[in-house]
């Protein structure tokens, strides 16, 4: 047995259904989420180079621009951990992964200048 006293109330399919369903779309809406909070949590002198680009098993993956912002954001990492779980109220992000590439950001500038 599981440990956990039995109430001695069964539950119908679809309530059990529902709950499971929330439960694994609540930690998705959540990793998304983490995504969505990632410039106000970094802050703006950094959101505006780097990027969040997703969430996997607790990892957010950011694109940083230079081997110089990956190695001062990696002296950050806990701080930046820490304002994004606190900005979503509960431990979605249990690390970053800095990764060197083109940011949406930067991309995106690149775009504008081509235009002008």
């Amino acid at each position: 047995m599981s440990g956990k006293a039995r109430s001695g109330k069964f539950e119908s399919l679809g309530q059990a259904a529902q709950r499971v369903a929330k439960g694994r779309l609540g930690r998705r809406l959540a990793e998304y989420d983490a995504v969505k909070v990632w410039p106000q949590a970094a802050g703006e002198k950094i959101a505006k180079r780097c990027v969040a680009l997703g969430i996997k098993s607790g990892i957010l993956h950011v694109s940083v621009p230079t081997s110089v912002w990956l190695t001062e954001l990696s002296a950050l990492k806990q701080t930046l951990i820490r304002n994004i779980n606190k900005c979503l109220g509960q431990e979605v992000v249990k690390g970053i992964k800095f990764q060197v590439g083109v940011s949406g950001a930067r991309n995106a500038k690149r775009k504008d200048n081509k235009r002008k």
